[in-house]
């Protein structure tokens, strides 16, 4: 069977959106899972809205069973209004990356101990979609 282009160029799909804090606290699915579909996270940022973000280690983007990180920003790195890229080693644990997710899961956002003090997350994931 011949491979089509979409075996070569797969399809780069985006998850943009607010998280509150209270949501990130709770764990907001922002990509919903796909039966029989795998998810890899290529890229994407995060951004504190409302002060900088504080009292947990880091906020992760992460598949919904909560098995694997695609990347984690340390919460030294989400200051209010600033983005934080995946791939700045100062505030990125990004080893998830290009990696795939469990086949059928989902992606999520979530802390690693509770987060304080900003009101709001902006979240911009870059994922692909394959069999």
């Amino acid at each position: 069977m011949a491979a089509t282009n979409s075996t070569y160029y797969p399809k780069v799909r985006c998850a943009m959106g607010n998280a509150t804090t209270a949501q990130v606290n709770a764990t907001k699915t922002i990509v919903k899972a796909k039966a029989g579909k795998t998810i890899k996270v290529v890229d994407g940022w995060l951004r504190a809205l409302g002060g900088n973000a504080a009292t947990a280690t880091s906020v992760d983007i992460e598949d919904t069973t909560a098995t694997t990180a695609a990347f984690k920003i340390a919460v030294g790195g989400l200051t209010e209004n600033a983005v934080a890229r995946v791939g700045l080693a100062t505030h990125s644990t990004n080893t998830g990356i290009g990696t795939a997710l469990p086949k059928g899961a989902g992606i999520q956002i979530s802390a690693t101990g509770t987060l304080a003090t900003a009101t709001s997350v902006d979240y911009c994931v870059f994922y692909i979609m394959a069999d």
